[in-house]
């Protein structure tokens, strides 16, 4: 054996003596039933699960546009913020998840967005990878979107052959290609990634619990024990010890022969042992991309600690799961989702995230406080309009400015700006009054509106 790295013949340093020149990584398998196992019975595995989802979509999103409540009405009907975050959940457990796209189209054929009319969306099924079966692997079209993906799925003990286009597939943690095939295109568990360290800590929660039971042994010296053991005396001398048990445990009095007895106590000293969980804890929390503080449910530890970079940390990685693979899912999603509210896809439709922390009184009337002051400067300099402010302040919620309103302030501006051009025009005519056009087309209109009342 020949390596590049450091090595010293007498010191067996980088040999093939060396213990550990024989260390080498396997791989590790863990079987559904033990995924969920876990889940079910340890709420550290739980925690490891959902803590994530629920902490990324808790706040869920908004739409921009004069359409946004109708799409939040159809996201209530559907129910979609409950099963796309159980999507998430069982993806994470077990590799892999699907959600269900039912439209009353042909399930069997590729899904046809101009037929999607308002409604056509009835209910969104949530599968884990062991309720369907990957068919028909796309591996020879790279141009496609589903390029080294299944082209159909069938679900598990059924006859249904369901086409992707219907299926909105999550993924769990990043495989490598070979290994993503092995999967069935599937990804990895993250629960199983953290199976070794949460066996570990487990164990050694349980191990600690167990000593406490044996925190003190009673010992008691008697001379020929032995002998008295293995003659005819033997059931009177385990009574007599029986007894004394009893006695020290109800009355807490322990009589024993002066001459020939003699009483010992050994306590276990769990001196160490707190530490050695608190570095399971951290290796667990690791493990799980999570911090301590998050995963355990525990204060920050450390003068002057407040917690607020680990939470600073843990939200962008929280952010990071939004902006990335959930993004894709729900604005595929939403092309269906969408036409389902309303008929159409405007163009200009999106959503934002919602702030992940609920921020106190104070910091909510300071950000409220900067968000006037830039649209005051906004204002001025003509960057946005009165009704743009106003359907902003409607969003967040925080005035109750109706439809009607901004619909009204919209015309007010239109009505400015064709005034404006009418000025614009009529300083290049000699002889154009602006105020006597304007004065001439509103009794015009009121000569037309008294017409229709009289007929």
């Amino acid at each position: 054996m020949s390596t590049d790295s450091l090595s010293n013949m007498v010191a067996n340093i980088g040999t093939n003596r060396d213990k550990r020149t024989h260390n080498v990584f396997g791989f590790e398998f863990v079987n559904q039933m033990e995924l969920e196992a876990a889940y079910q019975s340890n709420w550290i595995a739980r925690r490891i699960v959902d803590k994530p989802n629920e902490d990324a979509l808790r706040e869920w999103r908004t739409f921009n546009g004069k359409q946004a409540k109708d799409i939040a009405n159809e996201e209530r009907r559907l129910g979609v913020q409950q099963a796309y975050l159980d999507t998430c959940c069982w993806a994470d457990l077990y590799g892999g998840a699907a959600l269900l796209m039912v439209t009353g189209q042909d399930l069997s054929e590729p899904l046809d967005l101009k037929k999607i009319k308002k409604g056509d969306l009835k209910n969104l099924v949530v599968l884990d990878r062991w309720d369907i079966q990957p068919t028909e692997f796309n591996l020879t079209d790279p141009l496609k979107p589903n390029w080294m993906l299944p082209e159909y799925y069938m679900m598990v003990n059924g006859e249904q052959r369901i086409h992707y286009s219907h299926i909105i597939r999550r993924t769990g943690a990043r495989l490598p290609r070979r290994m993503r095939m092995f999967e069935q295109g599937w990804g990895d568990s993250r629960l199983r990634r953290c199976m070794s360290d949460l066996r570990d800590v487990v164990a050694t929660k349980g191990g600690i619990a167990s000593l406490v039971l044996e925190a003190n042994v009673d010992t008691i010296k008697v001379k020929g024990l032995k002998a008295a053991l293995a003659s005819a005396q033997c059931d009177s001398v385990t009574e007599r010890y029986r007894m004394f048990g009893m006695m020290k445990s109800l009355v807490n009095l322990g009589l024993l022969d002066a001459d020939s007895e003699e009483y010992e106590r050994n306590s276990i000293s769990f001196s160490g042992l707190s530490q050695i969980m608190e570095q399971f804890m951290v290796w667990t929390a690791g493990a799980a991309e999570m911090p301590v503080t998050e995963l355990w449910g525990q204060s920050a530890a450390g003068l002057s600690s407040t917690g607020e970079g680990d939470l600073k940390t843990y939200h962008g990685t929280i952010k990071g799961k939004q902006d990335g693979q959930m993004r894709l899912d729900l604005e595929a999603l939403d092309k269906v989702l969408i036409r389902s509210a309303l008929g159409d896809y405007p163009d200009d439709i999106e959503f934002e995230w919602n702030p992940l922390a609920q921020t106190s009184g104070i910091e909510q009337a300071q950000e409220d406080l900067a968000m006037a002051q830039a649209d005051g400067i906004y204002l001025e300099t003509g960057v946005i309009r009165q009704s743009h402010a106003m359907r902003r302040i409607q969003a967040s919620s925080t005035y109750a400015i109706t439809d009607e309103q901004i619909a009204a302030q919209e015309k007010l501006e239109k009505d400015q700006d064709n005034a404006e051009q009418f000025e614009d025009f009529g300083a290049s005519l000699p002889g154009f009054s602006v105020s006597e056009t304007i004065s001439s087309q509103q009794g015009a209109d009121g000569e037309k509106e008294k017409e229709a009342k009289g007929s």
